[in-house]
């Protein structure tokens, strides 16, 4: 028996050995909470204090050191996710994770992410530049110079930590601004239905804003038969959405408030934001409070961006939502039958700009694509099998959209908002801000509150006949953007009356404003709702605020609820789920089963209605679209 005990003694030191290596891995993993440590590139001391939640406080003489600090804090803690937000904003997933990333890997260099923000970083000003480079600073001489053992998820993949670049926060800011703009995938849905329904259906199943009259636009079924898409161009619409990283609201959505001191227990504003971005580990804020002479922020910051997005500083308070504009324009670009390497414009063929990529693959070999750009922007249909699809196809789809554009300034509006000292100095501020257009209400230290949709508009021309609400034939310049809204238009609102202001990825304006932001506006439930819960009381205070937050109310189920209680099925358990509906008004709490039985229902009812006239496949997708 002596060669058992042998073997178990040798498992058990192996056991020791590897418990014990663990321990210092855990060790040298962890951020470094304590301690001097010796930075280079730091103009003077810069320190970071973490309080029992983990949450830095950073404290530095000046605003770039102060950046410095910021990114080497996020390198400590966020390594894994600024590569992971490194790799997106590259297309360099399938590089990592292999063939199954390689689709997203595709899309996202056909949408030219990468290059669009080395050409924003090449005209940013030389203020914004500095920031971006000292943040850019502090997470390469954290990994350079100090980390002392890679997180777990580079080991398990075999990969080193990066060399993060200033190009890669801008490609960031664009992918933020591509997870808030979905008002592409509308467009194409539009034109799914159009090549399978009439006019009037398509109104049907993706209707105006509740109040409003479907706009008055060309008849796109007739058009799209006109051009004479065939099968290929039908599969390609179906393939582009399943390629793209998701983007757009429907079915998230965000929620802010502000309340005058005439409506606040406090005598002073009150500001609740809740933005309802997706849930993720670790999560996709970073909270953080930064410190420097004459500037002393606090909120919730972005790994990968200099900077507080949502927050506070020492006289003001600001928050968020989506306003879900119309920024972004799909055109259909006629490829030349003669010669593959010329579109149509208005004044006749005009070569593609081509760019050859080279896609690494774990494990495979590398992938080699070409991706094409038009006046109008990125041949989006170049990506993934679509491109082959389209290959007999006389039509390529182009996209034009703000975020892309390279005058874009992610930095600055942003840092001048996080200075502000007043409600007017912010909407100063957000005056060049691009990308994503956001619903923002502010309240400062004065007593004043305030709303601003801040973002680029496009404005499109009185014989436009599409309103960017469907791919347009990129050959007629009459879809062509005329210009910018100006920024001092957009919808906005001051100390009302009333003694609050709120958006939920509403309408932000009323019947007379005269300009066009959206005609795909998020259902108005949650903004009726907020205005119940602001109206119910006379005064605020934040354990009401606090409750608003958790409120679980769906107005959007009342107008279904008649129906779902005369519906009739010979399930053996529909006369048990009738029963739990009994008393169901639209309280959607998670302990409950009529919440569930509702939207089970309601789902089931979306599909079987439309199915039978537009496929399971675009039922769904309208669905998700939350129009129905």
């Amino acid at each position: 028996m002596g060669w058992i005990r042998r073997i178990a003694l040798a498992l058990l030191a192996m056991s020791l050995v590897f418990v014990v290596a663990l321990a210092l891995y855990r060790q040298k993993v962890l951020p470094v909470a304590q301690g001097t440590v010796a930075i280079s590139g730091l103009a003077a001391k810069v320190t970071i204090e973490r309080d029992a939640d983990g949450v830095p406080t950073i404290r530095a003489a000046n605003l770039n050191d102060l950046m410095f600090g910021l990114g080497l804090a996020h390198a400590q803690d966020r390594l894994w996710q600024l590569e992971t937000h490194r790799r997106i904003g590259a297309g360099q997933l399938a590089e990592a994770f292999g063939e199954p990333a390689l689709e997203s890997d595709k899309f996202l260099r056909a949408l030219g992410v990468r290059r669009a923000a080395q050409a924003q970083w090449e005209r940013l000003p030389p203020a914004s530049k500095a920031l971006v480079s000292a943040y850019t600073q502090g997470i390469n001489t954290w990994v350079a110079e100090h980390l002392a053992a890679r997180p777990p998820e580079f080991l398990l993949l075999g990969l080193p930590a990066t060399r993060w670049t200033e190009v890669d926060s801008l490609a960031w800011a664009i992918m933020m601004a591509w997870d808030l703009g979905g008002n592409w995938g509308s467009e194409l849905m539009r034109m799914r239905l159009a090549l399978n329904l009439p006019m009037a259906r398509v109104h049907e199943l993706m209707p105006p804003y509740p109040g409003d009259a479907a706009p008055a636009m060309a008849d796109i079924p007739a058009l799209y038969r006109d051009l004479k898409l065939g099968p290929a161009l039908k599969q390609a619409l179906v393939e582009l959405p399943r390629l793209a990283p998701e983007s757009g609201i429907e079915g998230v959505g965000s929620n802010n408030w502000v309340v005058a001191g005439s409506r606040s227990e406090t005598g002073r504003p009150l500001l609740a934001n809740d933005p309802h971005l997706k849930l993720s580990a670790p999560a996709l804020w970073y909270f953080a409070r930064l410190e420097a002479p004459g500037y002393k922020v606090a909120g919730a910051t972005l790994p990968g961006l200099p900077g507080v997005v949502l927050g506070q500083n020492m006289h003001l308070a600001w928050g968020f939502t989506n306003t879900g504009p119309d920024v972004q324009d799909l055109y259909l670009e006629r490829v030349s039958p003669q010669d593959s390497r010329l579109y149509q414009t208005p004044d006749g063929w005009a070569p593609f700009e081509a760019v050859q990529e080279v896609i690494k693959v774990r494990g495979k070999p590398d992938v080699l694509m070409t991706v094409r750009r038009t006046r109008h922007g990125p041949v989006i249909s170049d990506a993934g099998t679509t491109a082959e699809v389209l290959g007999s196809s006389p039509y390529v789809l182009a996209m034009r959209w703000t975020a892309l554009d390279a005058d874009v300034d992610a930095i600055g509006p942003a840092l001048r908002m996080n200075a502000a000292k007043t409600v007017d100095e912010f909407v100063a501020a957000t005056r060049t801000w691009v990308a994503p257009m956001q619903n923002m209400v502010v309240a400062d230290t004065l007593g004043k509150i305030g709303f601003v949709a801040a973002g680029r508009v496009p404005l499109r021309r009185p014989d436009n006949d599409l309103k960017g609400l469907a791919p347009a034939p990129g050959w007629d310049a009459r879809y062509d953007w005329a210009g910018w809204l100006d920024a001092d238009a957009t919808p906005r609102e001051f100390d009302p009356q009333r003694g609050w202001l709120a958006t939920a990825n509403q309408r932000i304006h009323a019947d007379d404003y005269p300009h066009h932001i959206s005609s795909d506006w998020a259902a108005p439930y949650r903004q009726q709702r907020i205005e119940q819960l602001l109206q119910a009381r006379p005064k605020h205070s934040m354990t009401s605020l606090a409750a608003m937050h958790k409120d679980v109310f769906s107005l959007a189920a009342k107008p279904l609820l008649p129906w779902l209680t005369k519906a009739a099925s010979p399930h053996p358990l529909a006369a048990a789920a009738q029963q739990q509906l009994q008393g169901f008004e639209g309280d959607m709490a998670a302990d409950k089963a009529a919440p569930l039985i509702y939207w089970a229902w309601a789902r089931q009812l979306t599909r079987l209605m439309f199915a039978d006239d537009i496929g399971p496949a675009v039922a769904a997708a309208v669905e998700l679209l939350g129009r129905i």
